[in-house]
């Protein structure tokens, strides 16, 4: 998936968060978008992902030959982010089995295999509530990475998570992004986003 930002600016009441970014993320590439907090690199996923929308300019996705339907967008798109709820009174196995209803795991995996990949098989059955923040960022990692999508949007995603989990994590990114395009927030740390082709800094978008 290709995405064309064009004169984007993105306010609340009187900050200016963005200011007349234009940039186009080329499809199969991988972007850090860097900086620290409150430089608006969130937001910049946020605006990518769909929960923000502009105050000024557009967005739009594309495929080879066309563009994407916005009312499509959202299937093609999966995203990490600490602000992203999961239904904590539901155990991880039945959030999977519910999740997966309005999408599709990717090819091979099921919700059991997924949280045997995600190191929480034997949790599956417990309710997400009861889980750590580590163990709760491992299954939004892997909501993001093993869902069917075009665009992988990551911020901060060794958020929580102990030496093993970041190996883990670096692992997972290795094994599943395969050829999707991919955006990663960071605080400029090296092992969330090392492997990425492009950096942005968040004068790029002010």
């Amino acid at each position: 998936m290709e995405i064309k930002l064009e004169n984007l600016t993105r306010s609340f009441g009187p900050q200016v968060v963005i200011k007349n970014f234009s940039y186009t993320f080329q499809s199969g590439h991988s972007y850090a978008i860097l900086g620290g907090n409150g430089s608006g690199k969130s937001t910049v996923l946020r605006l990518v992902y769909g929960a923000l929308t502009p105050s000024e300019g557009d967005i739009s996705y594309h495929t080879s030959d066309s563009v994407i339907p916005r009312d499509k967008v959202p299937f093609q798109i999966s995203l990490a982010g600490p602000y992203l709820e999961l239904i904590e009174e539901l155990t991880a196995l039945e959030f999977l089995i519910f999740y997966y209803k309005f999408r599709k795991p990717v090819e091979g995996f099921t919700p059991k295999t997924i949280l045997e990949a995600c190191m929480l098989q034997d949790s599956s059955h417990k309710e997400i509530r009861n889980y750590s923040s580590g163990m709760k960022q491992r299954l939004r990692l892997g909501l993001a990475l093993f869902t069917q999508s075009q665009l992988v949007l990551l911020d901060e995603p060794t958020s929580n998570l102990d030496p093993q989990g970041v190996s883990w994590y670096r692992q997972l990114v290795k094994n599943h992004l395969r050829d999707r395009t991919i955006l990663v927030g960071s605080n400029h740390q090296d092992n969330e986003m090392d492997f990425c082709q492009h950096h942005l800094e968040s004068q790029d978008w002010r």
